[in-house]
């Protein structure tokens, strides 16, 4: 795969699998993706161009494919369930696109063709957020504070782990995401730059709090905040700020801020009443959890991770599912059929991670189920 997290790619039809009690479908399985097809169309071995759910199809793609009755609003691929069987994807011939593709793109197993055919990944629209003084000023975003990387949907990947790699998996709830550092400073004051210039050492001045959703820085101590929202109202209620400067200052940097370097955040999910349509998860209140936490630009592995979120943070970590071996019988085990408690409404899947923090071994699996419950729901997408 050139791309891990492509919607649209080329790729080859690894299995034909018969559907019970059906004349004129069956299964056919590209990388990890299940697509019911006509029966007979291709056999394995067939270069095909593969369409995952929720890529965006521009409406000349699809009418050209004759697809768009099959797509959701918006011209988006979906999960559907037919005879019992997922179909998770489109798939369409390679010569289907013989005008557009270069004899050595058509070629190119794994080539992702997003940009090449104007198809793009569903993501909800952002909501819009004012400063606290109702003006708006050009903000700088902190490179210490960077963005929670974007690991692969297993089915693109389907080969990551086998028997012998320790893993952690745990529960993707449907939420917002959120992150919070203390991380050195983008821009200093005039004092501190007066300091740097005489030669004094900045010390804990050099470093601010930070916070922000998964995108979008949302302020600093140095830039200024937003009006409130669920990320401030998270900050407060776990008292975020203070937790971390008692960890950088007392835990991680044996009260040394050279030994922090770039710093230190928390990336997590918040989750509850108001976050995410029927998704409230039985609560009242907002809520919050870490998965992860990087340290001077590198990520903990996951035992270090779990002990800083809970012993020395406070803060609970994400809910720990298994630890142990992979297998797939395992991995099923935690995505099909599994619902939130005393609801009919189906988990979002799960995160997949090596124990060790090699992020290379980090992949989510999303429940067919959900994906089909959020069509028929009209359920924001955060997968």
């Amino acid at each position: 795969m050139e791309n891990l997290n492509s919607v649209c790619f080329i790729s080859q039809i690894n299995e034909v699998k018969p559907i019970e009690n059906s004349d004129n479908i069956e299964l056919a399985i590209v990388n990890g993706w299940n697509c019911v097809v006509k029966k007979n169309l291709y056999k394995v071995g067939d270069l095909v161009v593969c369409m995952t759910t929720d890529a965006v199809l521009p409406k000349e793609v699809a009418d050209m494919l004759e697809v768009t009755s099959y797509l959701r609003s918006g011209n988006r691929v979906r999960t559907v369930k037919l005879r019992n069987t997922y179909s998770e994807c489109l798939v369409t011939p390679l010569y289907a696109f013989s005008n557009t593709l270069s004899a050595y793109d058509s070629m190119h197993v794994g080539k992702d063709l997003m940009s090449i055919l104007g198809i793009y990944k569903y993501d909800p629209p952002a909501k819009m957020l004012r400063l606290s003084n109702g003006k708006t000023k050009k903000y700088h975003e902190n490179p210490n504070f960077p963005i929670y990387y974007k690991f692969p949907n297993i089915k693109n990947k389907p080969n990551i782990y086998d028997s012998t790699d320790y893993v952690e998996i745990t529960r993707k709830i449907h939420g917002t995401n959120a992150r919070y550092g203390i991380v050195k400073k983008n821009k200093l004051s005039i004092w501190s730059k007066i300091k740097k210039f005489l030669g004094f050492s900045l010390g804990w001045d050099a470093y601010e709090f930070v916070v922000g959703s998964h995108n979008v820085e949302k302020g600093s101590e140095s830039q200024g905040f937003y009006d409130r929202n669920v990320w401030f109202d998270i900050a407060d209620k776990y008292q975020i700020k203070d937790r971390l400067w008692n960890v950088v200052k007392n835990k991680v940097s044996s009260c040394q801020p050279e030994d922090l370097g770039s710093g230190l955040v928390i990336y997590g999910e918040i989750y509850g009443k108001g976050i995410q349509k029927n998704y409230e998860y039985g609560l009242d209140d907002i809520m919050f959890f870490i998965f992860d936490i990087e340290l001077d630009k590198k990520y903990l592995n996951m035992t270090s991770a779990k002990y800083m979120a809970e012993d020395c943070l406070g803060i609970s970590y994400a809910e720990v599912l298994y630890t142990g071996f992979y297998s797939e019988e395992i991995k099923n085990t935690y995505v099909f059929n599994n619902f939130i408690n005393n609801t009919k409404v189906p988990h979002e899947g799960i995160v997949i991670k090596a124990i060790n923090g090699d992020r290379h071994k980090v992949a989510k699996v999303i429940n067919p189920d959900y994906l089909i419950y959020g069509e028929k729901h009209n359920i924001g997408d955060s997968h």
